[in-house]
């Protein structure tokens, strides 16, 4: 119950307190391309900073937002639930309106409220929006694979989106049931094997050395699905 009070109080506050916008850095780019970052629930890590400022460097103009900071969450998987969703819808109509090549990248839960957000779009803005999602937790409970309850993120159709899933993730066999679950929704899906990697492996406590250097190269990583994302 006090969680809930908490979720409540703290979605309210952020209504009342954001202006159209949620609060989102930047890192500026020369080139045609726009990335939306959304981090997961659990905010920011370093490598992650750096790989958007390399990103930016090479020409891909970067939006990062932390929603849990945005919205004073608490860094749970649920805390995603409380995000307004047209905020978000808002945030990627502005994308759009850039005239760049907008992808979304969106990691673990915050994967829902971004879903949901394009949900919102016409079909015409939807089929010029591509979305990575890394590892995304979409379940509102799996606790068995034949029994995983999926969050409702309503029709997706027309949506591009590739499925990044670490091998080394106890999640990976649930793989192919969330690409049909995804389809059905009417997305065009496309699942991509991350292979030697763990979930948030740029951000592990005892990271293997394939995850070192791999954290290092996450620019590289997601350019290179940018560049496939359409």
């Amino acid at each position: 119950m006090m969680f809930r009070l908490i979720l409540l109080t703290a979605g309210l506050f952020a209504w009342g307190a954001q202006a159209a916008l949620p609060d989102y850095q930047t890192f500026p780019g020369d080139g045609p391309r726009l990335l939306l970052w959304v981090n997961a629930e659990r905010g920011r890590a370093e490598p992650e900073l750096e790989a958007a400022r390399k990103l930016a460097a090479q020409g891909t103009t970067v939006w990062s937002l932390d929603l849990g900071g945005a919205y004073f969450l608490p860094q749970l998987p649920s805390s995603m639930d409380a995000v307004p969703v047209q905020d978000v819808v808002d945030w990627l109509d502005a994308a759009l309106a850039t005239g760049k090549l907008a992808t979304v990248y969106a990691v673990s839960r915050a994967a829902v409220p971004m879903l949901r957000a394009a949900a919102q779009l016409d079909a015409a803005q939807r089929g010029r929006l591509c979305v990575l999602l890394m590892y995304p937790n979409l379940y509102q409970s799996a606790e068995a694979l034949v029994d995983a309850d999926y969050l409702d993120t309503g029709r997706l159709d027309g949506l591009a989106i590739r499925l990044l899933q670490p091998r080394r993730s106890a999640a990976t066999p649930w793989l192919p049931a969330q690409t049909a679950h995804l389809s059905a929704l009417g997305a065009r899906v496309t699942p991509v094997m991350l292979e030697n990697l763990r979930e948030g492996f740029w951000a592990r406590e005892t990271p293997t050395a394939f995850e070192t250097e791999r954290a290092t190269q996450l620019d590289r990583l997601i350019l290179k699905e940018l560049e496939s994302c359409r």
